[in-house]
């Protein structure tokens, strides 16, 4: 009786041509996810309005109240309203401006950097805000500070710069 199982170059040519199978499968999909599209001025309007309640108002319950569920799950109130406090110590801003916005890419998260002023003080704020231009934006978290890095080059500035006035 003959063999009649294919011979190693065979069994090769059929694993290459299955490799490039699965290969040309997750390519396609991967084309077909969904890329997400962000409205930078909408994140900044309610990167402002966060920061009117819980910085310029004081009202740290209701701030706390306009985070993400994200945010809300990993910082308790208590801790958010001692987190704040300690951001500015004694002195609050009067004004708020979102200078510049950097979206991430592929994620339904976009930065917006906020100055916050005061007659005698400046604050720098990172606030990552949650959301697509779909879905709204609420913020996920604070950062405190100068000179924030990108580790991109997608970082814009608003011309003209949004402000709470």
């Amino acid at each position: 009786m003959r063999d009649v199982r294919p011979g190693p170059a065979a069994r090769l040519r059929g694993w290459k041509g299955s490799c490039l199978a699965v290969f040309a499968l997750v390519v396609g999909l991967a084309g077909c996810a969904e890329s997400v599209k962000h409205d930078e001025v909408l994140a900044a309007k309610r990167a402002l309005e966060f920061g009117r309640i819980a910085f310029l108002e004081k009202n740290l319950d209701k701030g706390y109240d306009l985070l993400s569920d994200g945010g809300r799950r990993h910082v308790p109130r208590d801790k958010f309203k001692q987190s704040v406090a300690a951001m500015h110590g004694r002195a609050y801003p009067t004004k708020l401006t979102a200078l510049e916005y950097e979206p991430m890419s592929d994620e339904k998260a976009i930065y917006i950097f906020v100055r916050g002023q005061n007659s005698e003080n400046e604050f720098n704020y990172r606030l990552t805000m949650e959301g697509t231009a779909v879905s709204d934006y609420k913020v996920l978290k604070i950062d405190q500070g100068t000179g924030f890095f990108s580790l991109s080059n997608k970082k814009q500035a608003f011309k003209p710069p949004l402000t709470t006035e």
